[in-house]
């Protein structure tokens, strides 16, 4: 084998090694009889708390050029809003409420799964007493004025 096979495959199988490394489960694990163990999604809710006052809390997770994957805990509610740089995927972690997408609104509860076009103007409502939780896959990665308030037309 030359010199520059092996020196592309030992490149490789360290690439094949960071690879695996980066990767970061927050999931639940699985256990025994098929039952779940919330621990770790339970933690990161516990640590990142939003304050009494704080409506909005946003914690990123993850970020690349390819997507942004974030925590979002809403108290009440966001207000009308659109993206302009990113599709986003929205994994309803905790709570129940409302997801205004244009002029439709639908109810929404924990286990759901919401997929918000570019440029979808949309906003959540939370209709529960605690704050609702929520992972939020940005694709791609948004830029600094992704995020762009719409005023309701009356």
């Amino acid at each position: 084998m030359s010199p520059m096979k092996i020196l592309l495959s030992i490149l490789m199988i360290a690439a094949g090694f960071h690879a695996a490394h980066a990767a970061e489960w927050i999931g639940p694990d699985e256990k025994l009889a098929g039952k779940y163990d919330t621990k770790q999604l339970e933690q990161l809710l516990e640590q990142n708390k939003p304050a009494k006052d704080e409506n909005i809390k946003v914690v990123p997770l993850f970020r690349n050029a390819r997507s942004s994957n974030i925590l979002v805990q809403v108290r009440d509610r966001e207000p009308l809003h659109r993206h302009i740089d990113s599709d986003i995927t929205v994994f309803m972690l905790r709570g129940a409420g409302d997801m205004r997408l244009g002029k439709e609104t639908r109810p929404v509860k924990a286990g759901d799964v919401i997929h918000i076009e570019r440029g979808a103007i949309h906003a959540y409502i939370n209709r529960g007493a605690e704050p609702a939780a929520a992972i939020v896959v940005y694709s791609p990665a948004p830029g600094p004025k992704d995020r762009v308030l719409v005023e309701e037309k009356k």
